[in-house]
Formats: C-alpha cells, sequence, structure tokens
C-alpha cells in the first residue's frame, strides 16, 4: 500500500540492483512497449551512457515510486565540449502520478547536476508541456528524408566508385572514433560519446559501417542498416550517421549510397534543420505516390531535444563563440553584460541598455535553437533593433542537432 504523502518526505537517491524489480515494473507502466523485462532490466545496467548508479530513485521511505536516468556527458557547443546532464527514462508509478514526483525529480536533477558543475540539463521529451514548465526550451528541429538512392546525383555515384571505400574492421575502431569528434567539434550538440557507447554501435549485429580512406587515413564513414518486412519485399536502408572531414568525401559517402540503388527501395536519413543536400536530389520521393493535397512528401520535420541552463551566466561561458563583441542582457530580471574575446566569454556588470528574455529563450538562442532576431519577431525578447542583431550575431550557432539520442 501507497503510504500517505504526509507521513514521509520525497527523498532521491542512486538506483542500486536491490531496486531494479521495482523499477523494472514503473519502467513497464510507464512505457508500455513491446520490451520485455529482461531487455528493460538491461536499459537499467547495461546502458551504454551511464551506470546504474546514474539512474535517480524517488522513493518515501522504502517505497519507490520514480525514476529518472542523470547521464554525466559532454556535448560540443562553439567547438567547446560543454558538460551537460542527459534526462532520460523518467517515469513515475501510476499510484502516485499527479502528485508532483516527476516535477520534484527533476529540481533534484537540477540541483544536483549544478552542483557538480554541469551547466545545461538535454533531453528528449514525452511531452514538451511538462518539461517547458520546469525552464527548458526548444532548440532546432530536423528534417527526416524517406530518399530513392537513384535521387542522389551520378557525379556523386561516380566519384564513390573511384574512392577508396571498403567495410570498417576492428583494428578501424580509434581512426573512426576520431574522425567522429573531428565533425563533432564542429557542431552543436553532438557528443563527446562515452567508450561503452562506441562499443554498442560498433559490434551491433544490426549495423554495418563503410569508411572511405584518404592518404591512408579514415576521412568519413557512414553506419546504416538494411531492413525487409519478408524475402523479396522491398528493402530499405537506415543510416544511422554520416560523418566526413569534408565535403568532397561527404558527396563520396552519399554517393555510396546512390550506388545501393539496385538492392535498396528507399533509404532514410536524418538531416540538420539546414542541411543542403535536398537542394542536389531529383524525384526523392520517386516511388511513393502523393495525394491531392500533398504531392511530393519528402519526409517528416523532427523535433529535437529541450534543453535548460542550469545557471544562465555559467552556461553562456561554457560554449565556445566565433565572434567577439559584447552584449548586455537581463535573464530572469538578472542583467549583467556577456563579453567575448578569443571565443571565450566572461560576465561583467550590465553597462547599458539591456536585452530582456527569459531562461528559456536565453537557452534556445545560445544553445542551437532560434536565433535572436527570430526570438524578437516572436516576442520573445525585447530590446533595440541593434543590440538584437548583435545578440544574433554573437550567440547563435548551427542548429542543435545530435546522433544520440537517449
Amino acid at each position: 500500500m501507497l503510504p500517505s504523502f504526509a507521513m514521509s518526505a520525497l527523498a532521491f537517491r542512486p538506483a542500486t540492483e536491490e531496486d531494479l524489480d521495482r523499477l523494472v515494473e514503473i519502467h513497464g507502466a510507464c512505457f508500455p512497449d513491446a520490451r520485455g523485462p529482461a531487455t528493460r532490466r538491461r536499459n537499467f545496467e547495461q546502458n551504454p551512457l551511464g551506470r546504474l548508479s546514474d539512474l535517480v530513485v524517488a522513493h518515501r521511505g522504502d517505497v519507490l515510486l520514480g525514476h529518472g536516468f542523470a547521464f554525466q556527458l559532454h556535448a560540443f557547443f562553439g567547438r567547446r565540449a560543454v558538460p551537460i546532464v542527459g534526462v532520460a527514462s523518467v517515469g513515475v508509478a501510476p499510484e502516485a502520478r499527479g502528485r508532483g514526483v516527476a516535477k520534484a525529480l527533476i529540481e533534484h536533477i537540477h540541483s544536483a547536476g549544478a552542483q557538480g558543475g554541469t551547466v545545461l540539463s538535454v533531453l528528449f521529451a514525452y511531452r514538451h508541456a511538462f518539461y517547458a514548465r520546469l525552464g527548458y526550451a526548444d532548440v532546432s528541429p530536423a528534417h527526416r528524408f524517406g530518399c530513392d538512392p537513384r535521387a542522389i546525383p551520378r557525379a556523386w555515384i561516380e566519384a564513390a566508385r573511384t574512392a577508396e571505400l571498403r567495410a570498417a574492421t576492428g583494428a578501424d575502431r580509434e581512426a573512426l572514433i576520431a574522425c567522429y569528434r573531428r565533425e563533432a567539434a564542429q557542431r552543436t550538440g553532438w557528443l563527446l560519446r562515452p567508450e561503452a557507447l562506441w562499443s554498442r554501435l560498433l559490434l551491433s549485429e544490426r549495423l554495418r559501417t563503410v569508411i572511405t580512406v584518404r592518404e591512408g587515413a579514415v576521412a568519413g564513414y557512414v553506419l546504416f542498416e538494411i531492413d525487409q518486412d519478408e524475402p523479396h519485399a522491398d528493402a530499405r536502408m537506415f543510416v544511422h550517421e554520416l560523418v566526413a572531414d569534408d565535403d568532397e568525401t561527404r558527396r563520396i559517402l552519399w554517393g555510396f549510397l546512390g550506388a545501393q540503388s539496385g538492392q535498396i527501395a528507399e533509404l532514410e536519413i536524418e538531416l540538420d534543420a539546414r542541411d543542403p543536400t535536398p537542394f542536389a536530389l531529383t524525384d526523392i520521393d520517386a516511388r511513393r505516390g502523393g495525394t491531392e493535397r500533398v504531392e511530393h512528401d519528402l519526409g517528416s520535420i523532427v523535433a529535437g531535444p529541450m534543453v535548460r541552463a542550469l545557471d544562465a551566466k555559467k552556461a553562456l561561458c561554457a560554449r565556445g563563440y566565433g565572434r567577439e563583441g559584447a552584449v548586455d542582457l537581463e535573464v530572469d530580471g538578472d542583467a549583467f553584460r556577456l563579453e567575448i574575446d578569443g571565443g571565450v566569454a566572461k560576465i561583467a556588470p550590465a553597462q547599458g541598455a539591456k536585452l530582456q528574455m527569459d531562461g528559456r529563450a536565453l537557452a534556445s538562442i545560445a544553445f542551437g535553437g532560434l536565433g535572436a532576431l527570430d526570438a524578437a519577431r516572436l516576442g520573445l525578447v525585447k530590446g533595440t533593433r541593434d543590440d538584437i542583431a548583435r545578440a544574433d550575431e554573437l550567440l547563435t550557432l548551427p542548429p542543435f542537432f545530435t546522433l544520440d539520442r537517449f
């Protein structure tokens, strides 16, 4: 029987092995999909992003009421690896819902993260409105394309045929990871991946990795799987990631995908909101029909993660910058000046007219969501036109686009 909430205070602690049966029970009630108890147990015990002790348990006395992962990770923003907490698998037992358990759990994760030096919280929301009320902001959505491989330019396919392409082997592991890290540092939101995550990806029986080599070094790779509903049915390729040192290598890897048209009816790939590649493709939907309302459906717009700055000033100083300058801000009533020199920011007392915004707007603007100009159009930022334009120039990053969901 669930004890009265007045009898004992809600408390939090790391999960232990003794908790697993109850945790699996709660998880199954919150995420009632086809996964069985053994799979759910492995999600807690062998998660590639962290340990069982990264799972925070909410309890009253001896009764476990909820759980949520708080992975200690780093993600790249402005070419700097920023310490983040990755929040995942937040769930509350059915009999305890509606009593503030999830809210208290998230706030505990925020507090513990800030005390440990984390400046940003990132999650993939099950319900955006709930997390928005807790200060989380949306970042850029992604585009998920269903693409006929014949849409890929013939010149790219010919370039792939003359390039050095081969299946990756275990000996390529470190070079492949180094290739990923080179591109990750240029992107917004890509993780500095733990070794366990690399093992999960590279040792998967479902996934295949093809690399391209230039001057003896791995210059790019594509990680994919091929699926077929039944023998002789159309085969589909799901591209999990395409990573390249430069645009020429990226075109070669796309050419490799195009060369699969003899087997693959359609490939699915997710791209960041500003990726120009679809402009080079012809008849992306060639094997699909349309409707009277939508003749050419190229895919879906997919929500990205949500972010929350645990400390606005520390978060702004943790990321990198491509321009120098200064801007005066007022975030949730706290006024300060952001000064950027040599790609590094510092906080100083405000000196002039301030841009006014709340913490949600700042998190989106500074970490790969809205630009300041677009935020102002939506009424989320107030200030002079010149100050808004300066903030847009200083704070805007490429779209937040991560290959790893959690």
